[in-house]
């Protein structure tokens, strides 16, 4: 294994485990407060009402799933995926809360915490937010889960080709 193998390879489970420590975060603080949640999912006036309990209980235990997954680098591409397609739905509730100036919602991701942007209402730096979070899952998506992970140790990430080459098809 080359030098710059084994350093992706780390830079990959560096970002495995940092998107898995935000989203176990996120799913504790979430179980911590549900009603909290659930008017937090209220608040974005996109769902009718009957969906607002599954998916107050159903968010945060695919979030912690997720994060356990990337953890173990078990099905890592699979959870990245899944919180790749979390992310770029919060983002797109939050830019159409935004776009309609009679919705004041406050963001329930992190509940009364907060990651980069400033506490209270939602705005365009949670979109970015959710923008940077997805950057850096992004490469476990294309790439594999890097070093220490069982896609690789039962063989599953070695046979695979990656998503994306680095090197341009040849006509």
């Amino acid at each position: 294994m080359t030098a710059s193998r084994t350093i992706g390879g780390v830079v990959l489970l560096l970002l495995r485990l940092v998107t898995a420590g935000l989203f176990i975060w996120a799913a504790s603080v979430k179980f911590a407060d549900v009603r909290t949640f659930r008017q937090s999912i209220k608040g974005f006036h996109l769902l009718p009402e009957h969906i607002l309990d599954p998916l107050a209980f159903l968010v945060p235990w695919t979030e912690l799933v997720c994060a356990v997954a990337l953890i173990l680098g078990l099905w890592a591409r699979s959870a990245a995926l899944v919180i790749a397609g979390m992310l770029a739905m919060f983002a797109a509730a939050v830019a159409s809360a935004l776009l309609r100036p009679e919705i004041h919602v406050e963001c329930g991701c992190f509940g009364k915490y907060t990651l980069l942007c400033p506490p209270g209402e939602v705005g365009w730096c949670n979109v970015g937010q959710n923008a940077l979070l997805l950057a850096i899952v992004l490469p476990v998506i294309l790439w594999g889960p890097g070093i220490l992970s069982l896609d690789r140790w039962g063989g599953r990430g070695r046979t695979r080709a990656p998503l994306m080459d680095s090197t341009p098809p040849t006509s």
